[in-house]
């Protein structure tokens, strides 16, 4: 009986009661959220203010080359009409040269012309004749005046000649030299002499009136 009790001793102090198992899993908690709402609005906001400055730049851009267009295009228009005027200037002085050369050759004409009248040959008209036709290929053209009414734009009054006849007052009695036409412009006018009513002409016909 002693030995039984001992036993039952024994076996009461090696079994010890067993404690609760701990769980290996940990509560997990209320899920962590990032709050991003007022970060997008932040990022909007600097788009928008890169985006005025960028279209703000761009305006800029856009005037200073309208400006340097302009610019350019006014300097084009500058180059362009003082070319033009380069061009007629230097027109205007060939036109002035060859018109001082061609009255050069008019009185080589002239001298011509006076030796016709003091002793016509035929070699003479035929070289005066060649010598019109070369004027005539450079646009000079002789006119007629003998017989037509002065005109101080055509004609140049070398000699005045009274005379009673009303009908030849300011009239062209002789032409001396012939005038000459440069492309439609009096490049020389003709030298004349022209009829002036004289005195006694003139009191005649008033007192005809």
């Amino acid at each position: 009986m002693d030995d039984d009790l001992k036993e039952k001793e024994i076996e009461e102090e090696t079994i010890e009661p067993d404690e609760p198992a701990q769980s290996d899993s940990i509560e997990a908690g209320p899920p962590d959220y990032e709050v991003v709402g007022g970060e997008d609005t932040a990022e909007e906001e600097g788009l928008g203010e890169k985006l005025k400055k960028v279209r703000k730049e761009l305006k800029v851009c856009q005037k200073e080359r309208d400006d340097y267009l302009a610019g350019w295009q006014r300097a084009k228009a500058d180059f362009i009409n003082a070319r033009k005027d380069e061009e007629k200037m230097r027109d205007e002085s060939f036109k002035i040269m060859k018109e001082h050369i061609l009255k050069e050759f008019l009185e080589v004409g002239d001298s011509l012309e006076m030796a016709i009248r003091a002793a016509p040959t035929e070699g003479l008209e035929r070289i005066y004749g060649q010598f019109l036709d070369l004027l005539k290929q450079h646009g000079v053209t002789p006119y007629e005046s003998s017989g037509k009414k002065f005109d101080p734009m055509m004609h140049e009054a070398i000699e005045r000649e009274e005379t009673d006849d009303e009908s030849k007052d300011e009239m062209i009695l002789e032409e001396l030299a012939k005038g000459y036409k440069f492309n439609g412009r009096v490049l020389r006018p003709a030298r004349v002499k022209v009829g002036v009513l004289s005195a006694k002409g003139g009191s005649a016909s008033g007192g005809k009136k």
